[in-house]
Protein backbone atom coordinates (compact mmCIF):
# COMPACT_ATOMS: atom_id res chain seq x y z
CA UNK A 1 0.00 0.00 0.00
CA UNK A 2 1.41 3.69 -1.01
CA UNK A 3 1.84 5.95 1.86
CA UNK A 4 1.47 9.16 -0.68
CA UNK A 5 -1.22 11.79 1.05
CA UNK A 6 -4.18 12.13 -1.14
CA UNK A 7 -6.36 15.56 -1.41
CA UNK A 8 -9.20 13.50 -2.86
CA UNK A 9 -11.01 10.68 -2.14
CA UNK A 10 -8.72 8.19 -0.33
CA UNK A 11 -10.70 6.89 3.25
CA UNK A 12 -12.76 3.99 1.52
CA UNK A 13 -12.46 2.10 -1.72
CA UNK A 14 -14.93 4.28 -4.24
CA UNK A 15 -16.44 0.97 -5.78
CA UNK A 16 -17.24 -0.99 -2.42
CA UNK A 17 -16.51 1.40 0.59
CA UNK A 18 -14.42 -1.19 2.50
CA UNK A 19 -11.92 0.65 4.16
CA UNK A 20 -8.89 -1.83 5.36
CA UNK A 21 -5.86 -2.69 2.99
CA UNK A 22 -6.26 0.56 0.47
CA UNK A 23 -4.29 1.13 -2.49
CA UNK A 24 -3.99 4.79 -2.78
CA UNK A 25 -2.62 6.80 -5.97
CA UNK A 26 -3.01 10.37 -6.50
CA UNK A 27 -2.49 9.79 -9.91
CA UNK A 28 -6.09 8.54 -9.96
CA UNK A 29 -7.56 10.99 -7.37
CA UNK A 30 -8.74 7.44 -5.71
CA UNK A 31 -8.47 4.90 -3.19
CA UNK A 32 -9.26 1.37 -4.24
CA UNK A 33 -9.27 -2.00 -2.07
CA UNK A 34 -6.94 -4.58 -3.24
CA UNK A 35 -10.18 -6.46 -4.33
CA UNK A 36 -11.61 -3.72 -6.85
CA UNK A 37 -7.83 -2.66 -7.47
CA UNK A 38 -7.07 -4.91 -10.67
CA UNK A 39 -10.80 -3.77 -12.56
CA UNK A 40 -9.86 -0.39 -12.31
CA UNK A 41 -6.20 -0.60 -13.59
CA UNK A 42 -8.00 -2.74 -16.66
CA UNK A 43 -10.64 -0.11 -17.07
CA UNK A 44 -8.01 2.69 -17.22
CA UNK A 45 -6.21 0.33 -20.02
CA UNK A 46 -9.26 0.19 -22.27
CA UNK A 47 -10.28 3.85 -21.77
CA UNK A 48 -6.62 4.83 -23.14
CA UNK A 49 -7.34 2.00 -25.97
CA UNK A 50 -9.92 4.20 -27.38
CA UNK A 51 -8.99 7.44 -26.04
CA UNK A 52 -6.00 7.27 -28.70
CA UNK A 53 -7.76 4.84 -31.36
CA UNK A 54 -4.79 1.82 -30.65
CA UNK A 55 -7.53 -1.03 -32.02
CA UNK A 56 -10.15 -1.53 -35.17
CA UNK A 57 -12.41 -3.35 -35.03
CA UNK A 58 -12.29 -6.85 -36.13
CA UNK A 59 -10.15 -10.06 -34.59
CA UNK A 60 -7.25 -8.74 -34.22
CA UNK A 61 -3.68 -10.35 -33.45
CA UNK A 62 -1.37 -8.16 -30.98
CA UNK A 63 1.64 -8.78 -29.66
CA UNK A 64 2.77 -7.52 -25.93
CA UNK A 65 7.05 -6.68 -25.76
CA UNK A 66 7.66 -8.42 -22.26
CA UNK A 67 10.30 -7.74 -20.81
CA UNK A 68 9.99 -9.44 -17.78
CA UNK A 69 10.05 -6.67 -15.79
CA UNK A 70 6.33 -5.00 -13.67
CA UNK A 71 5.31 -2.81 -16.55
CA UNK A 72 5.04 -5.12 -19.29
CA UNK A 73 3.88 -8.26 -17.11
CA UNK A 74 0.83 -6.14 -15.86
CA UNK A 75 0.25 -4.92 -19.19
CA UNK A 76 0.30 -8.43 -20.38
CA UNK A 77 -2.25 -9.63 -17.87
CA UNK A 78 -4.48 -6.83 -18.47
CA UNK A 79 -5.04 -7.31 -22.37
CA UNK A 80 -5.28 -10.90 -21.14
CA UNK A 81 -8.45 -10.23 -18.93
CA UNK A 82 -9.77 -7.85 -21.64
CA UNK A 83 -9.31 -10.14 -24.56
CA UNK A 84 -12.91 -11.27 -25.12
CA UNK A 85 -13.85 -7.81 -24.92
CA UNK A 86 -11.45 -6.47 -27.13
CA UNK A 87 -12.03 -9.34 -29.64
CA UNK A 88 -8.12 -9.95 -29.38
CA UNK A 89 -5.40 -12.42 -29.83
CA UNK A 90 -2.35 -12.27 -28.16
CA UNK A 91 1.05 -13.56 -28.71
CA UNK A 92 4.04 -12.28 -26.64
CA UNK A 93 7.69 -11.11 -27.41
CA UNK A 94 10.45 -10.98 -25.43
CA UNK A 95 14.29 -10.35 -26.57
CA UNK A 96 17.11 -12.24 -24.52
CA UNK A 97 19.78 -9.48 -24.60
CA UNK A 98 22.78 -12.03 -23.88
CA UNK A 99 23.64 -10.18 -20.50
CA UNK A 100 24.27 -12.82 -18.55
CA UNK A 101 21.79 -13.79 -15.38
CA UNK A 102 19.80 -11.33 -15.36
CA UNK A 103 18.61 -12.04 -19.27
CA UNK A 104 18.31 -15.52 -18.15
CA UNK A 105 16.11 -14.93 -15.45
CA UNK A 106 13.88 -12.15 -16.93
CA UNK A 107 13.44 -15.44 -19.60
CA UNK A 108 12.60 -17.50 -16.69
CA UNK A 109 9.77 -14.89 -15.76
CA UNK A 110 8.36 -14.05 -19.52
CA UNK A 111 8.40 -17.97 -19.64
CA UNK A 112 6.44 -18.91 -16.13
CA UNK A 113 3.85 -15.80 -17.21
CA UNK A 114 3.07 -17.10 -20.55
CA UNK A 115 2.80 -20.19 -19.87
CA UNK A 116 0.33 -19.38 -16.88
CA UNK A 117 -1.96 -17.45 -19.03
CA UNK A 118 -1.09 -20.07 -22.23
CA UNK A 119 -0.27 -16.70 -24.49
CA UNK A 120 2.60 -17.71 -27.10
CA UNK A 121 5.60 -16.82 -26.47
CA UNK A 122 8.37 -15.79 -29.60
CA UNK A 123 11.72 -15.73 -28.40
CA UNK A 124 14.69 -13.39 -30.13
CA UNK A 125 18.05 -14.01 -29.12
CA UNK A 126 20.63 -10.98 -29.65
CA UNK A 127 23.15 -13.67 -29.91
CA UNK A 128 21.47 -15.11 -32.82
CA UNK A 129 22.26 -12.19 -34.61
CA UNK A 130 25.53 -12.56 -33.72
CA UNK A 131 25.85 -10.22 -31.37
CA UNK A 132 26.97 -9.10 -28.07
CA UNK A 133 25.63 -5.72 -26.51
CA UNK A 134 28.49 -3.31 -25.90
CA UNK A 135 29.18 0.25 -25.90
CA UNK A 136 29.68 1.62 -29.67
CA UNK A 137 31.43 4.56 -29.70
CA UNK A 138 30.19 7.29 -27.43
CA UNK A 139 27.01 5.36 -27.01
CA UNK A 140 26.46 3.77 -23.74
CA UNK A 141 25.68 0.47 -23.36
CA UNK A 142 22.24 1.08 -22.15
CA UNK A 143 21.77 3.40 -25.74
CA UNK A 144 22.88 0.32 -27.26
CA UNK A 145 20.92 -1.91 -25.75
CA UNK A 146 17.96 -0.06 -26.52
CA UNK A 147 18.21 0.50 -30.87
CA UNK A 148 19.13 -3.35 -30.74
CA UNK A 149 15.78 -4.14 -28.73
CA UNK A 150 14.03 -1.65 -31.44
CA UNK A 151 15.71 -2.98 -34.37
CA UNK A 152 14.32 -6.67 -33.10
CA UNK A 153 10.95 -5.74 -32.37
CA UNK A 154 10.23 -4.05 -35.45
CA UNK A 155 11.82 -7.71 -37.43
CA UNK A 156 10.03 -10.13 -35.43
CA UNK A 157 6.56 -7.55 -35.53
CA UNK A 158 6.47 -7.51 -39.37
CA UNK A 159 7.73 -11.57 -39.69
CA UNK A 160 4.95 -12.77 -37.13
CA UNK A 161 2.23 -10.54 -39.26
CA UNK A 162 0.92 -8.69 -35.98
CA UNK A 163 -1.73 -6.22 -36.21
CA UNK A 164 0.37 -3.85 -33.20
CA UNK A 165 3.45 -4.14 -30.91
CA UNK A 166 2.16 -3.39 -27.49
CA UNK A 167 5.04 -1.76 -25.52
CA UNK A 168 4.69 -1.16 -21.50
CA UNK A 169 5.75 2.31 -21.65
CA UNK A 170 3.89 3.98 -18.76
CA UNK A 171 2.85 7.80 -17.62
CA UNK A 172 5.86 8.49 -16.58
CA UNK A 173 7.78 7.05 -19.41
CA UNK A 174 5.72 9.97 -21.45
CA UNK A 175 6.59 12.53 -19.70
CA UNK A 176 9.84 11.86 -19.00
CA UNK A 177 10.26 11.73 -23.53
CA UNK A 178 8.49 15.27 -23.23
CA UNK A 179 10.76 16.70 -20.48
CA UNK A 180 13.57 15.35 -22.99
CA UNK A 181 12.60 17.04 -25.37
CA UNK A 182 11.44 20.32 -24.21
CA UNK A 183 14.96 20.54 -22.37
CA UNK A 184 16.87 20.29 -25.52
CA UNK A 185 14.73 22.39 -27.49
CA UNK A 186 12.38 19.88 -29.24
CA UNK A 187 8.92 21.14 -29.33
CA UNK A 188 7.41 17.68 -30.57
CA UNK A 189 5.84 15.40 -28.60
CA UNK A 190 6.04 11.57 -28.68
CA UNK A 191 2.67 9.99 -29.33
CA UNK A 192 1.15 6.69 -27.69
CA UNK A 193 0.87 4.98 -31.31
CA UNK A 194 2.80 4.93 -34.12
CA UNK A 195 1.22 4.07 -37.19
CA UNK A 196 3.67 1.91 -38.79
CA UNK A 197 4.29 1.14 -42.62
CA UNK A 198 5.56 -1.45 -44.76
CA UNK A 199 9.77 -1.57 -42.44
CA UNK A 200 7.82 -1.01 -38.94
CA UNK A 201 4.33 -2.67 -37.30
CA UNK A 202 2.41 -0.28 -35.56
CA UNK A 203 3.45 0.24 -32.43
CA UNK A 204 0.75 0.97 -29.35
CA UNK A 205 1.43 2.05 -25.94
CA UNK A 206 -1.19 1.10 -23.92
CA UNK A 207 0.15 2.05 -20.62
CA UNK A 208 0.34 5.61 -21.55
CA UNK A 209 -1.93 7.11 -19.15
CA UNK A 210 -0.63 4.70 -15.91
CA UNK A 211 1.89 5.90 -13.50
CA UNK A 212 4.41 3.42 -13.08
CA UNK A 213 2.91 2.92 -8.85
CA UNK A 214 -0.31 1.64 -10.25
CA UNK A 215 1.74 -1.53 -12.61
CA UNK A 216 3.81 -2.36 -9.15
CA UNK A 217 0.76 -2.50 -7.49
CA UNK A 218 -0.77 -4.80 -9.81
CA UNK A 219 1.37 -7.29 -10.12
CA UNK A 220 1.75 -7.81 -6.35
CA UNK A 221 -1.77 -8.44 -5.64
CA UNK A 222 -2.31 -10.26 -9.26
CA UNK A 223 0.95 -12.60 -7.96
CA UNK A 224 2.60 -11.98 -11.51
CA UNK A 225 6.15 -13.21 -11.65
CA UNK A 226 8.66 -10.80 -12.68
CA UNK A 227 12.34 -10.63 -12.69
CA UNK A 228 13.85 -9.52 -9.12
CA UNK A 229 16.18 -6.60 -9.23
CA UNK A 230 17.27 -4.71 -11.86
CA UNK A 231 20.19 -5.36 -15.08
CA UNK A 232 23.64 -4.77 -13.51
CA UNK A 233 24.28 -2.37 -16.95
CA UNK A 234 21.36 -0.24 -15.92
CA UNK A 235 22.52 3.05 -15.47
CA UNK A 236 19.94 5.16 -13.19
CA UNK A 237 20.57 8.40 -14.45
CA UNK A 238 18.74 7.65 -17.26
CA UNK A 239 15.69 7.73 -15.19
CA UNK A 240 16.57 10.77 -12.85
CA UNK A 241 13.90 13.33 -14.22
CA UNK A 242 11.70 10.96 -13.32
CA UNK A 243 11.81 12.40 -9.96
CA UNK A 244 10.60 15.60 -10.61
CA UNK A 245 7.42 14.41 -11.85
CA UNK A 246 6.89 12.31 -8.23
CA UNK A 247 8.10 15.80 -6.65
CA UNK A 248 4.76 17.50 -8.90
CA UNK A 249 2.96 14.68 -7.86
CA UNK A 250 3.20 15.18 -4.25
CA UNK A 251 2.42 18.98 -4.27
CA UNK A 252 -0.08 18.40 -6.62
CA UNK A 253 -2.06 15.04 -6.58
CA UNK A 254 -3.25 14.13 -10.50
CA UNK A 255 -0.62 16.69 -11.57
CA UNK A 256 1.33 14.23 -13.90
CA UNK A 257 -2.26 13.92 -15.66
CA UNK A 258 -2.47 17.61 -16.20
CA UNK A 259 0.54 17.70 -17.47
CA UNK A 260 0.44 15.02 -20.21
CA UNK A 261 -2.96 16.47 -21.40
CA UNK A 262 -1.73 20.43 -21.67
CA UNK A 263 1.35 19.12 -23.05
CA UNK A 264 -0.33 16.82 -26.02
CA UNK A 265 -2.14 19.76 -26.81
CA UNK A 266 0.77 22.47 -26.69
CA UNK A 267 3.33 20.48 -28.35
CA UNK A 268 3.26 19.46 -31.88
CA UNK A 269 3.48 16.15 -33.48
CA UNK A 270 6.67 14.50 -34.46
CA UNK A 271 8.23 15.44 -37.84
CA UNK A 272 8.12 12.48 -40.25
CA UNK A 273 11.10 10.27 -40.27
CA UNK A 274 13.49 10.17 -43.45
CA UNK A 275 12.81 7.56 -46.03
CA UNK A 276 14.23 4.05 -45.35
CA UNK A 277 16.43 2.70 -47.30
CA UNK A 278 18.10 -1.18 -47.12
CA UNK A 279 21.19 -1.71 -45.19
CA UNK A 280 23.90 -2.33 -47.48
CA UNK A 281 25.11 -5.02 -45.17
CA UNK A 282 22.26 -6.86 -44.46
CA UNK A 283 19.17 -5.58 -46.54
CA UNK A 284 16.89 -4.91 -44.09
CA UNK A 285 15.46 -1.38 -44.00
CA UNK A 286 17.14 1.54 -42.05
CA UNK A 287 17.00 5.29 -41.11
CA UNK A 288 20.81 5.03 -41.04
CA UNK A 289 23.47 4.22 -43.30
CA UNK A 290 23.96 1.30 -41.87
CA UNK A 291 21.44 -0.65 -39.14
CA UNK A 292 22.05 -0.71 -35.50
CA UNK A 293 22.24 -4.47 -35.55
CA UNK A 294 25.08 -4.38 -38.68
CA UNK A 295 26.57 -1.29 -36.71
CA UNK A 296 27.26 -3.63 -33.53
CA UNK A 297 28.42 -6.69 -35.08
CA UNK A 298 30.72 -4.40 -37.40
CA UNK A 299 32.01 -2.97 -33.62
CA UNK A 300 32.60 -6.43 -32.59
CA UNK A 301 34.94 -7.68 -35.11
Amino acid sequence: MTDRPLAFHDGSCTRCGATDDLVRLSEFGKAYCRACFPDAFQRRVLQTLRRYSMLRKGHLHVGVALSGGKDSSALLHALWTLRWRLNLRLSALHIHMGLGDYSDASLAAVTELTDRLSVPLVVERVADHGLQIQPVGTFAQCSVCGAVRRALMDRAGLREGWFAVATGHTMDDWLQQMLKRLLTGRLDAPKPVLPGDEFHPRKIKPLSLMPDEACREYVTIAGLPIVAGQCSHFAPDTHRLKQVFALLESLAPTGKQQLVNTLMKAMKAPPPGGPDRPCPECGQPTGTDVCPLCRLRRYGQ
